[in-house]
């Protein structure tokens, strides 16, 4: 499913790509064979995979990191930092949207453009008006894409370039996918240092705050025109949304401004929009379009997005209350904790990933130690189980237990103390 996203990212002369799945990496690769001007790595995180990526588009490289939705948000600390730092190439972080995470949130909170996109010619419009103003403003762009079947069959295949495995450097394949030149631009490396930029002291980031805050309006100007920004104007009752499948919702007659550039929202063109609507609705998974919006009261919430929003039920097993990683990875530790404490009648279980755990679940743990938690961690293992085992051990804690299969747990409702299960899964 990620290979149409390769080839997109081909097609707009990607220099570095950095990726999270080593399938990924080949489809990568095996797309682009013989290109000299092209390197696609694996990284074993988000956080990794983001800071090569940002570190290549520092030395002015045209870059991208290929990510889930939902891992983006390990790289948290450094994609807000991006914002000010800025790059010297252009940088696009692609979130593919696997599950119900979105990255919609992000944009007002780290000052990264973010664009939504729903399918292949909607990417593809969005990688290039992506790049155009990363390298245009020098700064990051954040996409969110949902996973699209490949529109251009054997696009690199060797039988359409007579070779034996790629396509002769310099050709130029045109199908019903995006145009491929397999002679990428080469761009040299430079990195300009500039310790007003890369060194954080209060002065020299108040003067990038200024400068960001600049860059953002103008960005906010360039998507106006945005051709990614769909109106359709049907009646007199208006809907305002990140993704078409909210219509499904209202009437076959309802108007729609469907916003790609979710942030920075283009104010003009929402609000002429409302202004030609009698009422205007607001669907959208999280609120990040609303928050935009100058007058927030002529708009109402429609009922896709209070049905998003709204209470979700509480998630239990086996008698316990569990705890996932919400809130970014091994959230699920410190919230058990702040459970326990908040609700001691509850019996908790937190559940999280080994890959998690080791990336900034250790510290969680421990207060958890210090301060006398008494719920139960399941840690979803791969290989890590016996050097986290290791770990624990090192500072005092042996109340490990391996199972192998969730039913297990059922075992652990009545503990007291403070226990880690391991089971396999994925890591």
């Amino acid at each position: 499913m990620h290979e149409g996203i390769c080839e997109v990212l081909l097609a707009n002369d990607v220099q570095f790509l950095y990726v999270t799945n080593r399938v990924v990496e080949k489809t990568a690769q095996s797309l682009a064979a013989g290109l000299s001007s092209f390197h696609c790595e694996a990284s074993i995180n988000e956080k990794i995979a983001f800071e090569l990526a940002l570190t290549c588009s520092w030395a002015s490289k045209k870059t991208a990191c290929l990510v889930s939705s939902e891992g983006l948000y390990e790289a948290l600390d450094l994609l807000i930092s991006s914002a000010y730092t800025g790059i010297n190439g252009g940088f696009l972080i692609i979130a593919v949207q696997e599950n119900d995470e979105e990255v919609t949130p992000l944009g007002q909170f780290s000052k990264l453009p973010v664009l939504v996109t729903e399918d292949a010619d909607e990417f593809a419009c969005a990688v290039e008006f992506g790049y155009y103003i990363s390298e245009k403003y020098k700064i990051p762009i954040v996409i969110q894409a949902t996973p699209f079947e490949v529109r251009s069959q054997g696009l690199f295949l060797s039988s359409r370039s007579g070779g034996s495995g790629g396509l002769a450097e310099g050709s130029v394949i045109r199908d019903r996918g995006p145009v491929i030149n397999t002679k990428l631009k080469h761009q040299n490396a430079e990195f300009v240092k500039t310790p007003a930029r890369w060194t954080a002291t209060p002065k020299f980031r108040y003067e990038l705050h200024k400068e960001l805050n600049n860059k953002i309006e103008k960005i906010r100007t360039e998507c106006e025109d945005y051709e990614g920004n769909k109106k359709i104007i049907k009646s007199k009752t208006g809907l305002i949304t990140d993704r078409l499948f909210y219509r499904e919702y209202y009437d076959e007659d309802v108007s729609i401004l469907k916003i790609a550039t979710v942030y920075p929202l283009p104010e003009k063109l929402v609000m002429d929009f409302i202004g030609d609507m009698d009422e205007a609705f607001l669907s959208e998974t999280y609120p990040a379009i609303e928050f935009q919006i100058p007058e927030r009261s002529r708009v109402s919430r429609g009922p896709a997005g209070m049905a998003r929003r709204g209470p979700r039920p509480e998630e239990t097993i086996y008698g316990f209350h569990v705890v996932r990683d919400k809130l970014g990875p091994a959230s699920s530790i410190n919230m058990a904790h702040g459970i326990r404490k908040c609700a001691p009648e509850k019996r908790v279980l937190a559940i999280t990933y080994e890959d998690f755990f080791l990336h900034s679940g250790m510290p969680a743990f421990i207060n958890a130690v210090y301060n006398g938690s008494d719920y139960v961690l399941l840690i979803m293992s791969n290989r890590q189980e016996e050097g986290i085992k290791e770990m624990l051990r090192g500072f005092g804690f042996n109340n490990c237990h391996t199972i192998a299969a969730i039913q297990e747990v059922e075992h652990f409702k009545d503990t007291e103390e403070l226990t880690v299960l391991f089971c396999k899964g994925i890591g």
